[in-house]
């Protein structure tokens, strides 16, 4: 499955997917600013995501994003805090 930019997201809808889920991680995508990945940037636990290692900002305990009908919101620990809009969405 890939993730994709949604309306939500700052930088608008995008065609190319940024992350891929693989084993419950996301992994930067082809789509991604920064480029692919090797290392997860988030992990997924009880339908949020929580950063990992590979994360330019490195782990957190808090959740950056809630999943809801495959769409990903920003949850209370990401830095620009909870939307009402989703950010991603997961196909």
């Amino acid at each position: 499955m890939n993730v994709y930019p949604d309306f939500g997201h700052p930088q608008g809808i995008g065609a190319s997917p940024w992350f891929t889920i693989r084993n419950n991680q996301l992994y930067p995508d082809f789509g991604h600013p920064q480029g692919i990945g090797a290392s997860p940037w988030f992990t997924i636990r009880n339908n949020q995501l929580y950063p990992d290692f590979g994360h330019p900002q490195g782990i957190s305990a808090s959740p950056w994003f809630t999943i809801r009908n495959n769409q990903l919101y920003p949850d209370f620990g990401h830095p620009q805090g909870i939307s009402a809009s989703p950010w991603f969405t997961v196909r």
